[in-house]
């Protein structure tokens, strides 16, 4: 990727988007796992452990592989994906055993790593620095669409379908779209320029995991991870919570403050080229720390609005910082590698997240899991500040 000044070709940016869209939609749309699990007689812990280890399964996919994807082989390893996805989704109408579960979800995420992670490659190949913040802004919009979307329209659905699992089957059947236009981007970028700045053999795995020890790479790997584990804890356990509080509906606190995040980032694009992304971050996690404590005392249905909105400020001003502070302190050669091991730290907070919240709800209940939840939360934003200081270089070479 040349670190030159290059204007983003809009097109082919927006099929890509629309592709991630579709993906992730096949993620998304498990927000009623937790309860759907514990319909089949798991507990919450039981619960969390099947719903991460589809995150886990990601995290050794990206750790092992993210180094051998390019913008050459990335529409091979899209199509095997894609095709793993929709064996996965269908998967829920005949299976209900634990181990059996467990598989479903390895499967379903070796798919979507395979699906996504070709996706970085190719969008890193057609961003500049000039353009990395607004650009991840636009392509983070399409990973969180999904989850504005998905939790309402769900608890809409199913009913209507005869139960989760056919909800999940029918959220598959979206992967054959998101193909056809895989297949049409690739006789796109085919006639485009678009190409990796590299060596003729590339950087090597060791080169590449040498890269991944330097301060300011593991400084915002971390942040990555922790703000992952707040939204998939918040995610995936958030119906339940709803419920304990005699909220039956709260599919919709999703869709206001995933609302926010998107607002933030198509308006605000330029919010993060020009201002700090160090302070940005730091807020973000402040922000989030709040909505933790004010989850804390929800006793009302009238109040998850303004949580929604809370979350969505600070959730919808850290991962587009985070992407473009990593676009942009990694060495050219090392971008797609890097922001690939972005991916893995989604997937370990995504692994944690749900595992670690729905044990502390097994042993603490809700409130405690929340408490320790924005505690942490603020001391992750100042020991963020503390190791950012002066290690967070922007590399142009």
């Amino acid at each position: 990727m040349t670190t030159q000044s290059k204007g983003l070709p809009v097109f082919e940016f927006l099929i890509l988007c629309s592709v991630v869209f579709l993906a992730v939609c096949n993620n998304s749309v498990y927000y009623s796992l937790h309860v759907y699990l514990q319909g089949l007689g798991f507990s919450k812990s039981a619960s969390g452990f099947i719903i991460s280890i589809y995150s886990l399964a990601g995290m050794f996919m990206y750790a092992a592989v993210s180094s051998f994807i390019s913008i050459y082989n990335a529409y091979r390893f899209m199509s095997a994906g894609m095709l793993l996805v929709v064996l996965g989704g269908s998967g829920y109408l005949f299976v209900n055993d634990f181990w059996l579960l467990c598989l479903l979800r390895v499967g379903q995420g070796v798919g979507m790593f395979m699906t996504l992670a070709p996706c970085v490659a190719l969008l890193v190949s057609m961003i500049s620095t000039d353009n990395a913040g607004s650009a991840f802004s636009l392509y983070s919009t399409a990973l969180l669409l999904p989850y504005s979307l998905l939790p309402d329209i769900s608890e809409r659905l199913v009913p209507h379908l005869g139960g989760s699992a056919m909800m999940y089957a029918a959220t598959a059947s979206l992967i054959p779209v998101a193909f056809m236009m895989t297949l049409f981007l690739r006789w796109r970028t085919a006639r485009m320029h678009l190409r990796e700045e590299k060596a003729k053999t590339g950087p090597s795995l060791r080169e590449s995991y040498s890269n991944v020890a330097r301060l300011s790479i593991m400084t915002v790997l971390a942040a990555n991870g922790i703000y992952f584990m707040i939204f998939t804890g918040v995610f995936f356990l958030f119906q339940d919570f709803a419920h304990s509080r005699g909220i039956e509906r709260a599919g919709y606190f999703f869709s206001v403050q995933m609302g926010v995040m998107i607002a933030l980032r198509l308006f605000g694009g330029t919010v993060f080229d020009r201002f700090s992304k160090r302070g940005l971050i730091v807020a973000a996690f402040l922000i989030n720390a709040v909505g933790f404590l004010m989850l804390m005392g929800l006793s009302d249905e009238a109040m998850l609005l303004p949580i929604a909105a809370v979350f969505g400020i600070g959730m919808g001003l850290s991962a587009p910082a985070l992407n473009s502070l990593m676009f942009t302190v990694s060495e050219p050669r090392f971008r797609s590698f890097n922001v690939n091991m972005m991916m893995f730290t989604v997937h370990m907070g995504s692994f944690l997240g749900p595992l670690l919240g729905g044990v502390m709800v097994d042993m603490f209940g809700y409130g405690g899991f929340l408490q320790m939840a924005a505690i942490g939360t603020g001391v992750a934003a100042l020991v963020f500040l503390f190791m950012s200081r002066g290690g967070l270089q922007v590399e142009t070479h």
